[in-house]
């Protein structure tokens, strides 16, 4: 497959308040192809320095109102526009993160890239048709409530959604009128530029945006900055807690989304074909290294055998390699890091007593790892409890219904999960008792505008939906006298 044109993968500059500019004391960084280690593109590593003056910029923007004042219908405008633009981008996009990232090309062309345009234009569309005002009277006095933007906002993104997490805090954030700082990782530089492209096309002023890819180092920088009223991120938990541990130095504003290590609960009603067929996808989506990903599977005792020959059977059939090739099913992971951490927890495993099947590295000149399945594992293993971000899956027996939720709960984490049964009103009823955020019914997509996010130690806060919007929104109250 051959790269897309030259203009979006070689990028010699940082995007600084909305404006290309030499980088002061930035790093350049030469892209590969986790699937062929062939080059991609390079990008700027920003400094400390850039981000203090995009930190400047923001500020003064948001202090002289010249995004924020802007009415709803203008910004909205803004967003739809930047929308227009990613979706003219058409293939070069899919190309584009699937070069960086290595996920299967058909889930980069179905989600990857049409999510985040959707959902500029769902925040354009909240923004303009949701009032910032409300009166409220009790009968004696009169109050004005008044929605205002938070400020400027420090944006910490992951490799593994190169343009849907910057697009869910940057749409909901420019929506509300704040100011924002994008920190997207080393990995994936070259998409995350995409949307600097996007919204200086769209219009949008100066210094309501930069996007800075930089290291975890820079990236604290940018936390720890005075000038940060908010800061927005999605990665590990480690990570979530020294950033929370920093904003509360100061009671910055931050919204955390963090690991999981979803359950699949299995009731003794399913067809193990039937869940399979619609597991599978949410266990190895980027394959694998996803937050959400339903890596935990819990089966009845004395079917234990029976959905691990099945499951194994699926895993072994999942064709490896060319991200590009339709038939391919598990791509590389993005990083010789990330593939020695998969493998470093397959090693645990069969220290821990787990029957590890799989998990071998292919004859392949990327960063491959065939799937594996942890069969005979327990809930109390670390390979268990852990997130691996790879494409492994444990199988789990239990005793029942109850033995079940409580093993689906036995886990730091609460971001997702799914429950089986013949019967969906007893697979419900089972949902509604594990604690976390998301959870589906055999397998049932959440609608779109539901909140995003995680209980326990998977995050504070909600994106996606209205809640994703109220998240870069402060709350004013002014007593107007006594109501007529």
């Amino acid at each position: 497959m051959a790269l897309p044109t030259t203009e979006i993968r070689t990028r010699e500059q940082v995007f600084v308040g909305g404006v290309w500019r030499d980088s002061a004391g930035g790093t350049p960084v030469e892209v590969r192809d986790p699937a062929t280690l062939r080059p991609v593109g390079t990008a700027v590593l920003a400094s400390a320095e850039d981000v203090d003056v995009a930190v400047d910029s923001a500020v003064a923007t948001f202090e002289s109102g010249t995004w924020r004042g802007r009415p709803a219908a203008e910004r909205a405008a803004v967003l739809r526009r930047a929308a227009d633009h990613l979706e003219g981008l058409g293939d070069l996009a899919v190309d584009l993160l699937t070069h960086e990232l290595g996920c299967v090309r058909g889930f980069a062309a179905a989600a990857h890239v049409p999510n985040p345009i959707r959902h500029l234009r769902y925040y354009a569309d909240l923004i303009e048709a949701g009032p910032a005002e409300q009166i409220r009277e009790d009968g004696t006095w009169r109050s004005l409530v008044v929605r205002e933007p938070v400020g400027v906002v420090g944006a910490i993104t992951p490799w593994n959604g190169p343009l849907s997490s910057p697009v869910l805090k940057v749409a909901p954030a420019l929506a509300a009128g704040c100011s924002v700082v994008l920190k997207p990782p080393p990995e994936t530089p070259l998409t995350a530029l995409l949307l600097a492209d996007a919204m200086q096309v769209a219009g949008l002023p100066e210094g309501a945006l930069s996007v800075l890819p930089a290291t975890r180092e820079v990236g604290e920088h940018l936390v720890r900055h005075p000038g940060v009223d908010k800061i927005a991120f999605t990665g590990s938990t480690a990570a979530g807690k020294r950033i929370l541990g920093l904003c509360a130095d100061r009671v910055a504003r931050v919204t955390l989304e963090l690991g999981g290590k979803s359950a699949a609960v299995v009731l003794d009603d399913a067809d193990p074909d039937t869940v399979l067929d619609a597991l599978l996808p949410m266990a190895m989506t980027v394959n694998g290294q996803l937050c959400i990903a339903q890596s935990r599977l819990l089966v009845p005792r004395h079917r234990e055998a029976e959905f691990t020959d099945a499951l194994w059977a699926r895993l072994q059939a999942l064709p490896v390699g060319d991200p590009f090739d339709p038939a391919t099913r598990i791509g590389p992971l993005v990083s010789a890091a990330q593939r020695d951490r998969v493998r470093d927890y397959l090693d645990l495993a069969r220290e821990e007593g787990a029957r590890v099947l799989g998990g071998d590295v292919p004859d392949l000149p990327g960063w491959f790892v065939s799937p594996a399945l942890l069969a005979g594992a327990s809930n109390s293993m670390r390979a268990v409890r852990e997130e691996i971000f790879g494409p492994v899956m444990a199988l789990v027996a239990y005793d029942d219904v109850d033995s079940a939720v409580a093993l689906a709960n036995d886990s730091p984490y609460g971001l997702s999960g799914s429950v089986w049964s013949a019967d969906s009103d007893r697979a419900l009823a089972v949902a509604s008792r594990i604690r976390t955020g998301m959870v589906s019914v055999n397998g049932a997509p959440q609608a779109f505008g539901t909140p995003f996010g995680g209980m326990k130690q998977s995050g504070l806060g909600r994106e996606m939906g209205p809640e994703g919007l109220a998240a870069y929104q402060e709350l004013k109250s002014i007593a107007l006298g006594r109501a007529s």
